[in-house]
């Protein structure tokens, strides 16, 4: 009971303290940047290392995810985070920062994590999804000599 007490004695600062925060505008104005910083190659490279790692790992064999959905939450995980926290631009090299397309940008991400997870983990991946991935690859290839 003594604990109680003095437990309810020092949780009441507190609770004044979380509410001046929270109140205090200026305060928050610090907390909230509001200036958007498009994503470099360093955070994209960081983005799909982090997915490709989740799709390896969530689709090993003895699990029972399969790498189909993996793929998916790895991908929109992605491109949910290049558009909250970098509000959709991309600034690759030294080239400008552009605002990309949701549905390019998916394709891309598609495109880059099937790749990664083929050098990481080419078991998990299907046959059918590797033999796109090469289709399209051979492709870009084509359209690059151009």
């Amino acid at each position: 009971m003594h604990y109680f007490r003095i437990f309810r004695r020092l949780s009441i600062p507190f609770i004044f303290l979380t509410i001046f925060f929270n109140i205090n505008p200026k305060l928050s104005e610090i907390k909230a940047s509001n200036k958007i910083v498009p994503a470099n190659e360093k955070d994209l490279d960081l983005y799909r290392s982090m997915g490709i790692t989740y799709m390896c790992t969530n689709s090993a064999k003895g699990t029972d995810a399969d790498f189909e959905k993996s793929l998916v939450v790895a991908a929109n995980l992605f491109s949910t985070v290049i558009d909250q926290k970098h509000g959709g631009f991309i600034k690759e090299g030294k080239k400008k920062e552009q605002k990309i397309d949701a549905r390019l940008l998916q394709n891309n991400i598609f495109f880059q994590l099937v790749g990664g997870a083929l050098s990481y983990c080419p078991d998990n991946v299907p046959e059918s999804m590797e033999k796109e991935f090469r289709n399209q690859y051979e492709k870009i290839q084509e359209l690059n000599k151009k």
